[in-house]
């Protein structure tokens, strides 16, 4: 078995439903997927919470802390969906977007405050897996075989989290939002600044749209320029075509050496037009763009590319980096 397989083999996904007490998306989302669950309470808490509390057998996510990521939740929320609210009916998130930003709670707390310890609870969690306390579907019981095995994690494993959702499951939001909680988390735990925040898109006509985007959340934005900002870089989100990064410079391109590794870097469905062959090159670039700082990927595609890949080495980072699935 082995490639193409990431999802059937998602450690880290499974350590965050784990912390839940549960073992499947399916049963921590039973009692949130009806419409009553949207919203927020006089308290600015959001139904989603109290539907959480609900679980029993979670040490890891007391109450209270449960509760002060649901208040960062909705505090990011109502920045980003402030301009668009004028325009319609209030946006709420949806049960699967509320926990696509709770896992990316847990985590960017966790790896903040104590990346030893986050690195130990996710080695033992593969320890598990590989040893079979984790069914795979159409796997034996008993141990993973070879070829279906996670290695362990390291250090530099730790900066990269991704999301895969569906298409129209409002990504851009989500991004947006992430965008917000890593500042928060940084700030929070003394990290270490960013030199910039870029984000890589498939082509030109996704940059466009992005930066529009990131106008109606009010965010600072702008398509990346060669000439620079000079003082000002690293103020606004800057948006790269992937296709203009390059390993030298050239007239319409740039070198991934002209950024520092120290970058927070979000990826749009970066590996979209790439052949099996190339990806594994433009993940080299990312790594070099994010080596000292932290990415955030999203894609509907990820089986896909990994299946076009056959490459052994893309498929182990997929299944350490996913966070969420849905």
């Amino acid at each position: 078995r082995g490639l193409g397989d990431v999802y059937k083999r998602q450690v880290l996904h499974q350590w965050l439903l784990d912390l839940f007490g549960v073992r499947s998306f399916e049963r921590l989302t039973a009692n949130m997927k009806a419409p009553e669950y949207e919203g927020f309470d006089e308290n600015n808490v959001t139904r989603f919470h109290h539907s959480l509390k609900l679980l029993f057998d979670r040490p890891e996510l007391p109450h209270d802390l449960l509760l002060a990521y649901d208040q960062n939740i909705v505090r990011h929320w109502r920045r980003i969906t402030e301009r668009r609210n004028h325009a319609g009916p209030f946006l709420y998130p949806k049960y699967f977007q509320y926990l696509a930003l709770l896992f990316a709670e847990i985590y960017l707390d966790r790896y903040f405050r104590d990346p030893d310890r986050l690195l130990a609870q996710l080695n033992a969690h593969v320890d598990a897996f590989n040893r079979g306390e984790y069914p795979v579907p159409g796997v034996p019981g008993g141990a993973v075989p070879e070829a279906s095995r996670i290695e362990p994690y390291t250090r530099q494993d730790l900066n990269k989290v991704a999301f895969w959702m569906a298409t129209g499951s409002g990504k851009t939001l989500l991004m947006h939002i992430n965008i917000l909680q890593y500042q928060h988390y940084l700030n929070l735990h003394g990290g270490r600044q960013v030199n910039r925040v870029i984000l890589l898109t498939p082509n030109e006509g996704l940059s466009h749209q992005h930066l529009e985007e990131f106008q109606l959340s009010g965010i600072d934005a702008e398509l990346f320029s060669k000439e620079g900002r000079g003082l000002f870089t690293g103020r606004a989100v800057e948006i790269l075509d992937i296709h203009k990064l390059r390993e030298e410079m050239g007239e319409k391109t740039v070198a991934v050496d002209a950024f520092e590794g120290n970058n927070l870097v979000l990826v749009d469905e970066g590996h979209r037009g790439t052949s099996g062959a190339e990806i594994g090159a433009w993940m080299q670039k990312r790594n070099q763009l994010c080596e000292n700082g932290f990415s955030f990927e999203y894609s509907a595609t990820f089986g896909q590319a990994m299946k076009a890949s056959g490459n052994r080495a893309l498929d182990q980072v997929y299944a350490k980096c996913i966070l969420f699935d849905y």
